[in-house]
């Protein structure tokens, strides 16, 4: 019962409220606008660690070959193989707690945002929103001619298929050609994940989907930062 209080108080109620303020302000009567503008705070509050695991994703990509080479060297001792390969995160200052905060904050928000729908907007849902929060007379679902608050292949599929493309491009760059178990990755786990984004309502997809087009923005940014700094040099 704390539990559950600690989670409905000062988890799910700043979320519906949050979320409904956007609905009636900038949003302007759109849910989906409103889901919209929540990820994109929520992904500029965590833009330094989103930095953090950029820098630390071209530390790891320097050091690959390395890795490599300790794995082949120690193939049949893990534990030392383990050691050897914290050893060399260390020295190089890769870590990836910053990825996985972030991963974990925006979990966090997926499972608040399907308690959020179920059940559909009532009038006991709303009648917890703090008093100055106004309360809409009719929640608009609608995005275009989606409707976020129901299951939507198309949306699954462009999750999907955009992650698939972000694994590849990924394997791409790596040293040496990809491995049988890259494949599988790289074809199973987006297909996984278009499955388990079907089994739910849009507004799952719509999320995710605004997170990775934040996180390509940030990519192609530092492209071009990358390409200015090559110019001047």
């Amino acid at each position: 019962m704390f539990l559950f209080g600690i989670w409905h108080n000062y988890l799910y109620l700043p979320l519906l409220n949050t979320l409904i303020y956007l609905y009636n302000g900038v949003a302007d009567g759109s849910l989906a606008g409103a889901v919209i503008v929540l990820t994109l705070l929520l992904r500029f509050v965590m833009l330094p660690l989103t930095i953090i695991s950029e820098r630390s994703k071209d530390k790891y990509a320097k050091i690959e070959g390395q890795m490599e080479k300790l794995s082949e060297q120690f193939k049949n001792d893990p534990v030392e193989r383990k050691e050897r390969i914290r050893r060399l995160f260390k020295a190089n200052h890769v870590n990836y707690w910053a990825k996985s905060f972030m991963l974990s904050v925006q979990g966090l928000v997926l499972i608040l945002l399907y308690q959020v729908f179920i059940g559909g907007f009532n009038a006991p849902k709303l009648r917890e929103l703090y008093p100055g929060i106004m309360r809409p007379d009719y929640i608009n679902t609608q995005f275009f001619s989606f409707d976020i608050a129901v299951r939507d292949w198309k949306w699954a599929a462009a999750v999907g298929l955009l992650l698939f493309l972000e694994i590849r491009f990924a394997n791409s760059k790596k040293k040496g050609k990809p491995d049988a178990s890259d494949a599988m990755y790289s074809f199973g786990f987006p297909f996984l994940t278009f499955l388990a984004l079907y089994a739910l309502p849009m507004v799952k997809s719509l999320f995710i989907l605004t997170s990775m087009l934040f996180s390509l923005m940030i990519s192609f940014l530092k492209w071009l930062k990358h390409k200015a700094g090559e110019a001047l040099s």
